[in-house]
């Protein structure tokens, strides 16, 4: 059984995001009324959260790819990640040696 997905408009979001947050309707009564669901999914809580997360002028915006930040932060990452394994593998090898030169002035 093929499952029917149904596209909301950014307005139809804000309008039932609206109605639960001004209205004072039940998500579950918005959700039946708005989407058309049976049972509560989540969708209206997702819609909410983003709503109150991003403001009214910048909610339910199409984002595609990562922000520049997202990215320059990624890249810093990579960069720490990749000196601390050297610095591991530099120690490692000294400790292994230190300890090969131990064993050898104890015999």
């Amino acid at each position: 059984m093929a499952r029917e997905y149904r596209n909301f408009t950014r307005e139809e979001k804000i309008k039932a995001v609206k109605m639960v947050l001004i209205d004072k309707k039940s998500q579950m009564e918005v959700e039946r009324t708005v989407l058309g669901k049976k049972k509560c999914t989540g969708t209206i809580n997702r819609w909410i959260r983003e709503y109150i997360q991003e403001g009214e002028e910048n909610c339910f915006k199409k984002k595609k790819g990562l922000k520049k930040i997202e990215i320059t932060e990624k890249n810093v990452r990579c960069e720490i990640l990749k000196k601390f394994n050297a610095f591991l593998g530099k120690e490692i090898r000294t400790n292994s040696n230190s300890s090969k030169n131990s064993k050898n002035n104890i015999q």
